[in-house]
């Protein structure tokens, strides 16, 4: 049987031309976390961007559920296998209007924005005293983090990649994100692949993968 996301062959340097991984390939099955660990300037934030098609190698590919994604196929596969970056940026207006601002997208005409659903999400990143009229720019970084992270999980793609979605956050603020992180990743038909520094974070995942020399392994 097919994993349930396959992709690769992924190759890419830094900017000083420095092989970070060579010919890196990544096959994992459903309802899991997947933690990428690896030291400082291994190149973690740039495969995740590979695995999501914002980064490209030539000769990869892309696989989720059996089928194969290419060319303008990837903006289906980015709706499908979605980056929560560390710094995703947000744009002008209110809450509401940022976390609805998926669904507004060609890839989100057959998904439809749910404000209930939205406030739910909201309460259990530590957002609820927020009004969804608020005014983005009247918020905190640390709450904009948190709103980065509602919005993707209220998207709810099939494969969540988040690069340091908890980095900054309190500790109990952190703790119930993660457990949304874990809630979601444990469902049918959802992977969650994340960057985490935190061992405790690092612990509560399913599978672990060290990026290290220039390749992938899985960590026992």
């Amino acid at each position: 049987m097919a994993a349930f996301l396959e992709c690769g062959p992924f190759t890419a340097t830094d900017g000083e031309n420095r092989v970070l991984f060579e010919e890196v390939s990544i096959s994992l099955d459903e309802s899991q976390t997947v933690a990428i660990e690896g030291p400082s300037g291994s190149g973690k934030s740039t495969l995740l961007r590979h695995l999501t098609a914002l980064a490209h190698s030539p000769e990869a590919e892309w696989w989720l559920e059996g089928e194969p994604y290419a060319g303008a196929d990837l903006v289906a596969w980015r709706a499908r296998v979605s980056l929560a970056a560390q710094d995703a940026p947000m744009i002008s207006g209110t809450v509401r209007e940022n976390v609805a601002f998926p669904f507004a997208q060609r890839s989100g005409r057959r998904k439809r924005f749910d404000e209930g659903a939205a406030s739910a999400i909201l309460a259990r990143v530590g957002l609820e005293a927020i009004p969804l009229d608020r005014d983005v720019r009247t918020i905190s970084g640390g709450e904009r983090h948190r709103l980065a992270l509602a919005r993707a999980l209220l998207w709810d793609p099939q494969v969540l990649v988040a690069d340091e979605p908890l980095a900054g956050l309190d500790p109990e603020i952190a703790s119930a994100c993660l457990e949304l992180l874990l809630d979601f990743a444990h469902r049918a038909g959802r992977l969650l692949v994340c960057v985490f520094h935190d061992p405790t974070m690092i612990a509560r995942t399913d599978l672990r993968l060290r990026l290290s020399e220039g390749g992938l392994r899985e960590v026992s």
